[in-house]
């Protein structure tokens, strides 16, 4: 399983329908395509999946807009109705690897990946301090668009991370697409610069051991998500 990015109207974000009171298996589904996991339960029956309304999406839209349009300085609009859908996986421990990198240049400087040419996956202690001291800083690090944790980018150009409820009520942090590819491409110059040999770690190979190979290869995965997200003026979002 990976981290799946999405460039595509937020109504056709599906979520999987949970029922406490519907029967349920101790044996997977076949359409799991997993290793059965011990002492969990499975709902009986094929899976269904919600998806919200786009005139919920836009009902909600348009509040947003309103209440951020100064910060913004824009209109925030997409074309809702949209049914283009461009969607990537980054496996999970690539990704990791990309934020960590980020988060090392946000301590030290571009000259802090020096140290990581040719590393291989650090200890979990050390990712989780660097991505720790990363949340810490908040918008004042490097890179706010590459670290925002709710995984929603809206096709805006200010340098801004909005915090409001969704569309379903929940409070999420929600930061530009366009400024988030700004961030995956200056990444991708200091990973070249640092280490050349990156470079052919497409997201089509096995995810390399070295830290920098690796977090180039999600790269590819979220520039590619974020060029088309940006080309068509719509949302980017994802399954992290």
């Amino acid at each position: 399983m990976g981290v799946g990015y999405e460039a595509s109207a937020l109504h056709l974000i599906s979520t999987l329908v949970v029922d406490e009171s519907a029967p349920y298996t101790t044996e997977p589904p076949a359409w799991w395509g997993l290793p059965p996991i011990p002492g969990a339960k499975y709902m009986s029956g094929p899976p269904r999946f919600r998806s919200p309304a786009a005139s919920e999406i836009v009902r909600w839209r348009n509040r947003l807009a309103l209440r951020y349009r100064a910060q913004l300085g824009e209109r925030l609009t997409w074309d809702e109705q949209s049914e283009f859908s461009l969607g990537e996986d980054a496996a999970v421990s690539a990704d990791v690897m990309l934020r960590y990198v980020a988060a090392i240049v946000d301590e030290h400087g571009p000259e802090g990946l020096r140290s990581l040419v040719g590393a291989e996956k650090p200890a979990h202690e050390e990712i989780a301090r660097a991505l720790d001291a990363v949340d810490r800083r908040g918008f004042t690090g490097r890179f706010p668009q590459l670290s925002l944790t709710e995984y929603y980018w809206l096709p805006f150009q200010r340098n801004l991370i909005i915090e409001a409820p969704d569309w379903r009520g929940k409070t999420k942090r929600f930061g530009s697409v366009y400024r988030l590819a700004d961030e995956v491409s200056d990444i991708r110059a200091l990973l070249l610069h640092a280490d050349p040999g990156c470079a052919p770690w497409t997201a089509e190979r096995e995810v390399p051991a070295r830290i920098l190979w690796a977090a180039w290869q999600a790269s590819e995965t979220v520039a590619k998500v974020c060029a088309a997200g940006a080309a068509r003026h719509l949302p980017v979002w994802t399954t992290g």
